[in-house]
């Protein structure tokens, strides 16, 4: 599930609420806190329109379909969809989009004429070169801070992580179960 910007800037405005007692609780227990306060900030920062070193501005759904072709250039509509796991027509919607930013183009297959194969245009890759260089250095600010632990605080922290990230996975598998239920008898009292 997505988060909207309306969404993030409400969550994010419920985390700065020093009034409420509730979030109170959620601050002096750090660890969750800090995680939500993270994993948020790290989406957010993802989320933001960049031009990425182009003078147009570029969102998160048209940067990751120039990564998909990037990583497939010359693919078509249908391998886009099927890739991206989209309709073949918001495919299509967003490849217009991207071809009036001057960012990709569309060409013939020379060898089925019915199919129009993608590329990235000079800016499109400049695009796609930047917005690789921006994980970069989030991923550098990540380094610098482990860097500044030993190298087994920085092991036993990622498997905290990772330990954290399966129970929540879990959590959120078992917790699906009753809202389906709930959900079925919705159901049937309304019938």
């Amino acid at each position: 599930m997505r988060k909207t910007s309306v969404e993030l800037r409400i969550q994010q405005a419920v985390l700065d609420d020093h009034d409420d007692p509730d979030i109170q609780r959620l601050r002096n227990n750090h660890i969750c806190f800090a995680l939500l306060s993270l994993v948020n900030q790290f989406y957010t920062l993802e989320r933001q329109c960049r031009n990425f070193g182009t003078d147009v501005e570029i969102y998160l759904a048209e940067i990751q379909m120039i990564m998909t072709i990037h990583n497939a250039e010359g693919i078509h509509v249908n391998g886009l969809a099927q890739k991206l796991g989209i309709t073949k027509g918001s495919v299509s919607e967003m490849l217009r989009k991207l071809e009036r930013k001057g960012l990709v183009r569309k060409e013939k297959d020379p060898l089925k004429l019915t199919r129009l194969n993608v590329y990235l245009t000079e800016k499109g890759t400049i695009a796609h070169q930047s917005h690789i260089s921006f994980h970069q250095k989030l991923d550098s600010l990540v380094f610098e801070t482990a860097a500044e632990h030993d190298p087994e605080t920085v092991k036993v922290f990622a498997q905290f992580l990772n330990k954290i990230l399966g129970r929540l996975t879990a959590f959120s598998k078992a917790d699906a179960q009753p809202l389906a239920t709930c959900a079925e008898q919705h159901h049937k009292i309304d019938a």
